[in-house]
């Protein structure tokens, strides 16, 4: 069985990094965001997350970490280090995708109960917010079989249009 692990990301894993990326847009995915930016500038830009350095107007400090197998980059997971008020309608404090050819294979769920431990081990979290949309049921498994109690459901607006989120807690 492949030995999977959450790492900083790793020049040894970005070739599979930006498949994962042209994998996304192939698909035309856009529930996560990977980082479409040279490998040093990912470096940079993630340090800069998890120090609260240079954010973008509105965000909040973020730890980024991948998720690998032996050989291959298979998943991100970003773990904000606080909430706004955006953030606890939409986004919480965890952001992940899991590579979309490795979809189905248990990896959100494994990559999510590893983020928890980092969270225990790391951060003074007591408690997660994760958040999905109320159709997406391979995040309503991953959360669910990481311990999320279902908050409730409210509507939000993305992009112009009425979404109906799902918001989660887990306790750490």
């Amino acid at each position: 069985r492949c030995i999977m692990k959450l790492i900083k990301p790793d020049k040894k894993y970005a070739d599979s990094y930006y498949r994962a990326v042209e994998g996304y847009k192939e698909n035309n995915i856009r529930l996560y965001e990977f980082f479409d930016m040279p490998f040093e500038k990912i470096v940079k830009y993630t340090d800069d997350m998890e120090k609260g350095e240079n954010l973008p107007k509105g965000w909040v400090p973020a730890t980024c970490l991948w998720f690998v197998g032996e050989q291959e980059f298979l998943g991100e997971i970003s773990i904000r280090h606080e909430l706004t008020e955006n953030l606890e309608k939409l986004g919480g404090h965890v952001g992940y995708g899991v590579r979309y050819d490795k979809w189905g294979q248990g990896i959100g769920t494994e990559m999510l109960r590893q983020a928890i431990f980092y969270i225990r081990e790391n951060l003074p979290l007591k408690k997660i917010l994760l958040t999905c949309k109320d159709d997406n049921y391979g995040s309503i498994a991953v959360i669910e079989k990481n311990g999320g109690g279902l908050q409730d459901k409210i509507e939000n607006v993305v992009d112009g249009k009425k979404r109906l989120t799902r918001r989660y807690w887990i306790e750490i």
